[in-house]
């Protein structure tokens, strides 16, 4: 019953389809040592972490996310991204992914610089969907 409620309420807002448990975890600083937490899914626009932590909706967070089924000491097998808590659920946080625009030249660089671009970003999930094939 409460599940169904919720579905009225609250439609997925998602704009784009997810791939379900894809070979990634994704690592982001809590004070501790490095933890890999399961990404549930991911699209284009976002990903559904599974964790403990539930950071206010709104509140914004490095993480790196790390492909599974390659060599770790790859370049593209991991990748920075900043990303926007949207969503909690029950047994993780939902997040959108927030690019972050290179800087021009002469231009200071700002909070975030070392997270992914689009294009990057891009780059990366097309890596990871071929690690599913």
């Amino acid at each position: 019953m409460k599940d169904w409620l919720k579905s009225l309420l609250l439609p997925d807002q998602r704009k784009a389809s997810r791939k379900k448990t894809p070979p990634l975890v994704a690592y982001f600083w809590d004070g501790g040592r490095p933890v890999a937490h399961n990404v549930r899914d991911i699209s284009s626009t976002g990903f559904y972490l599974t964790t403990e932590e539930r950071w206010l909706l709104g509140t914004l967070v490095m993480i790196t996310l790390q492909r599974t089924k390659t060599e770790a000491d790859r370049p593209d097998c991991s990748v920075i991204v900043m990303a926007k808590v949207v969503h909690h659920g029950d047994d993780g946080v939902g997040f959108t992914f927030l690019p972050v625009d290179s800087a021009t030249p002469g231009q200071r660089p700002r909070p975030g610089f070392h997270a992914a671009d689009r294009k990057t970003l891009e780059r990366f999930l097309q890596r990871l969907a071929s690690d599913r094939s």
